[in-house]
């Protein structure tokens, strides 16, 4: 069984450009691409430098951090080739001398390979024991069971308790979820501050969702004092790293030159990284730059190809922008 990835935050920038035919640029995408329902190790214990036959012996004697790191091994073949079901034996050997971090690992081989037979219960059960001793995924993970009902009756009090306890003890994925709680105020009540508390101390920890987000705050004064510049950075703290949605709000700031130095150079340049990666609004707006020639050289034909495929997956504003170019004699049917 896969957990459900944690609801995303629907933040809507309003940033609109009016453009010399009436037609609008608008970064308002809102996308997420930071998915925790994909597994992966993520430990603070690395493994670089360690050679497999050393930490093999030492595992082999016993000693739970090695047969930890033994089991990250396996599972990421690092040294070997890969192995789900040793790394299961190793983590197991690990979490039973109570080492958390085993725990926390051996509950999420169970819970999210599907290479192993997935074994729920004793998945829970290895969570709950990484969770009590303090273990910050393990703990989020279980705000998600309380907050979903997995295996226990849907409970938001307990499951904002265990957002709080991850967050509080630094896991960047927990303090984003706060964020979006806050923020959205769908069973909570509504607090931008404390949604800005705690997406600001997930950004700063490089989650490129979190550094979105923020932008978003700072965009639209929201929690904190309205600072363009500042919307600036955090979005571009986020697009360096790929983040889609980012990419297209920071080319719209560049569009227009609010808190940089305006630039249609850079608005074509992050407008065709996020239209790469199949942002729709920003496939969008890269068609308005080929149509007005902005950053780019001038291409009716470039733009209508863009728009047309924009429109055809769906995206409102790009049929829009068709019907009014269809109705000022620009294009035919």
């Amino acid at each position: 069984m896969i957990v459900q990835k944690p609801k995303k935050l629907r933040f809507h920038l309003r940033l609109v450009i009016a453009l010399s035919t009436g037609l609008l640029f608008s970064a308002c995408s809102a996308e997420s691409a930071n998915e925790i329902g994909q597994y992966s190790t993520k430990s603070v214990h690395k493994n670089e430098g360690k050679d497999f036959k050393s930490v093999y012996a030492t595992a082999n004697q016993g000693d739970p951090q090695a047969q930890f790191q033994l089991g990250m091994m396996y599972e990421n073949g690092e040294g070997v080739s890969q192995d789900k079901i040793k790394a299961a034996k190793w983590y197991r050997k690990s979490a039973e001398q109570g080492l958390v971090d085993g725990q926390n690992a051996l509950a999420k081989l169970y819970y999210f390979n599907m290479e192993l037979e997935p074994i729920f219960n004793e998945s829970i059960a290895w969570f709950e024991k990484a969770a009590a001793q303090g273990q910050p995924e393990a703990q989020f993970y279980f705000g998600i069971f309380y907050e979903d009902g997995y295996d226990r009756l849907v409970d938001k009090k307990n499951a904002l308790q265990w957002y709080k306890k991850s967050a509080e003890n630094g896991f960047a994925t927990a303090q984003l979820q706060l964020g979006i709680i806050y923020f959205e105020g769908e069973w909570v009540e509504q607090d931008y501050k404390e949604a800005y508390k705690w997406t600001r101390k997930a950004a700063e920890q490089n989650d490129m969702e979190a550094q979105y987000n923020l932008g978003v705050m700072y965009a639209n004064g929201l929690g904190v004092k309205q600072h363009d510049a500042l919307a600036a950075k955090w979005y571009y703290k986020s697009a360096e790293q790929g983040y889609a949605a980012a990419q297209n709000n920071l080319a719209a700031l560049y569009y227009i030159g609010d808190g940089v130095e305006q630039s249609y150079d850079q608005a074509f340049k992050w407008y065709s990284k996020s239209a790469a990666q199949g942002d729709l609004e920003a496939q969008t707006n890269l068609g308005g730059l080929y149509h007005f020639g902005h950053g780019v050289k001038k291409d009716l034909d470039k733009a209508l190809e863009l728009y047309r495929d924009a429109a055809a997956k769906g995206h409102q504003r790009a049929k829009d922008i068709i019907q009014v170019l269809i109705q000022e004699g620009i294009i035919n049917h």
